[in-house]
């Protein structure tokens, strides 16, 4: 017997597996959700190589001019993002983000050690097939749900309504926490306008993510850490980024 799937049945294939790993995850088998990150992970490379092969097959491999391309190896999943890109497709900073939250957990299940829990797996998988479907059909390249069919498109379309939800429910939420309606983007999970300022803490109304505020003993605002330096570690004093470029001289 033999197995033989193009680009576009491999990623397909991939992501069967993903949703029926997702399918047989629970708080008792959290460890299939693991592979159904994996398997997701997988078919998004595909995907992309298959978007790069409809200008031309070839174009999938690192030297499209070798003698031997057969033995050649193919792009990977950042060189066909900055191919499309350079064809005129748009990456808005939500997927751009997605892409780069899920490399790093990918290294991490393959190469290091890792933490994911229940809710954090489906809002996940969710970010990831949202991000899919937005960039498809913006782009009007392909309809993935047709690929899928029975229970694998039931989960499909349930992890992406899911995370919809979740995220429109929390943009309320954070806006109704706050006196002006003033909204925050995530420091963690990467959502715009799902943070809400609640004390001198950042709270996500998504991922439950706090970012705490520190003040500028020079201007008395109030930043997240990333945004401030240490001034005097025994009185517990900061300096935000802007006086501490005016009073060195780097503006």
């Amino acid at each position: 017997m033999e197995l033989k799937l193009d680009l576009l049945a491999n990623a397909i294939d991939s992501l069967r597996e993903a949703l029926e790993k997702f399918e047989q995850g629970s708080d008792q088998k959290v460890r299939a959700y693991k592979f159904s990150v994996l398997h997701l992970s997988h078919f998004l490379e595909l995907l992309f190589k298959y978007h790069v092969s409809q200008s031309h097959p070839l174009l999938i491999y690192k030297n499209p001019f070798s003698k031997n391309i057969a033995k050649e190896n193919t792009i990977s999943l950042w060189d066909a993002i900055q191919f499309l890109k350079n064809e005129g497709a748009d990456f808005s900073a939500d997927f751009n983000k997605d892409l780069e939250w899920l490399k790093s957990l990918r290294n991490d299940i393959e190469h290091h050690t890792f933490e994911l829990d229940v809710l954090e797996v489906r809002r996940s998988l969710g970010r990831i097939i949202r991000a899919t479907e937005e960039f498809n059909e913006h782009h009007g390249l392909l309809d993935v749900s047709k690929h899928l069919g029975g229970n694998h498109l039931k989960i499909y379309q349930e992890l992406a309504d899911e995370y919809k939800a979740n995220l429109a429910n929390a943009r309320v939420a954070a806006s109704g926490l706050t006196e002006n309606g003033e909204t925050y983007d995530c420091s963690n999970c990467g959502e715009f306008g799902v943070g809400a300022y609640i004390g001198n803490e950042i709270i996500c109304q998504l991922c439950k993510t706090v970012d705490y505020l520190y003040q500028c003993f020079k201007c008395e605002g109030e930043f997240r850490e990333d945004q401030v330096s240490s001034w005097n570690d025994e009185h517990d004093e900061y300096i935000c980024e802007f006086c501490a470029d005016h009073m060195f001289g780097r503006e």
